[in-house]
């Protein structure tokens, strides 16, 4: 299987911007959602957070335990990633994920009418990890980071764009084309600028030469045809090369970055990959090899980080999609 990076599926700006061309920017359903969730993110703004915490707290139990929302798709995965853990642990950890998933909408929300400095002033950077960044920045190349869908990835973007720019973040299309264009103005709002994963390459090339910083949350179920097959949770899953790529072919910091969230605060850590993991190969290592083996070190990186708490990550997508068993259900 090859490594084309997972931005190459698409060749040009044109397929997108057509989309916004059809109907589906204009059902009535979405439209209502969207605006449901600007008022549900003023509301919030102007609330005590320990008040909305709560709320959501309440909310989440209802939606899981009674409207069952993702509680299918949330409980067979936590059993493919903890097969020995109990049922009733494995729901704990369902209901305080869809909680957890809650809480940091939210405080993205948030952003729209809060100012940025006071939004990100909540998260914080271990000394060390705040270091190795910046020591990373000051190479002169750009820095990739790459993180996993973890407590609040989106504020994690936003603290790390404080460090060196420009940065760009690539994402994925929402279904709902409201709240898509609502979270890139949340984005941009947080200095980073958002590049459509598909036709994200000419950006990502941009923001790297201007000695800046790519974010990619590269966690999700990669197309079998140009993804790799890493374990995770000891079941072979998919996996997005395009970070790695990206770090290899341009010489590039690679650091694994991630948020978890202490009550009302978040604490932010990284770790430098390709140093590490690159240093282990032969100098003669071809280009396939060392996206390999980076993609690999992520992965496992991302699963140890999950495993302190797994209740912030969010299992509400189907990484195991290619897996034969999980085919088979």
């Amino acid at each position: 299987m090859g490594t084309r990076s997972y931005w190459a599926e698409e060749s040009s700006r044109d397929k997108f911007e057509s989309m916004s061309e059809t109907g589906s920017w204009h059902k009535p359903r979405q439209f209502l959602t969207y605006l449901f969730v600007r008022l549900v993110g003023m509301v919030a703004s102007v609330l005590p957070r320990p008040v909305v915490a709560a709320l959501m707290k309440l909310i989440g139990s209802i939606a899981f335990d009674v409207l069952r929302i993702g509680r299918r798709l949330t409980l067979m995965n936590l059993e493919d990633a903890f097969p020995d853990m109990t049922p009733a642990a494995r729901r704990r950890i369902g209901r305080a994920a869809l909680i957890n998933l809650l809480v940091v909408s939210l405080d993205i929300l948030r952003v729209r009418y809060q100012r940025r400095d006071k939004v990100l002033a909540r998260v914080e950077f271990d000394p060390e990890s705040e270091a190795l960044c910046r020591q990373a920045m000051q190479e002169g190349k750009g820095v990739v980071y790459v993180s996993g869908h973890y407590s609040n990835w989106e504020l994690l973007g936003g603290r790390l764009a404080t460090l060196g720019s420009p940065a760009v973040a690539i994402y994925q299309e929402l279904k709902n084309p409201f709240l898509s264009r609502e979270l890139n103005l949340v984005r941009k709002k947080l200095n980073i600028r958002p590049a459509l994963r598909g036709i994200a390459v000419k950006e990502v090339l941009k923001a790297l030469k201007a000695k800046g910083s790519a974010l990619f949350v590269a966690d999700q179920e990669a197309d079998p045809e140009s993804g790799l097959m890493i374990d995770f949770f000891g079941k072979p899953a998919s996996t997005f090369t395009g970070p790695a790529a990206m770090a290899v072919r341009f010489e590039a910091p690679f650091l694994a970055t991630t948020v978890r969230r202490v009550r009302n605060r978040y604490q932010a850590v990284c770790e430098r990959l390709d140093l590490k993991v690159l240093a282990d190969l032969p100098a003669d290592a071809d280009e396939e090899l060392r996206i390999r083996r980076l993609t690999e070190a992520f992965v496992d990186w991302l699963e140890r980080n999950i495993r302190t708490d797994p209740s912030q990550y969010l299992w509400l997508h189907r990484r195991w999609e290619w897996w034969p068993e999980r085919m088979k259900r």
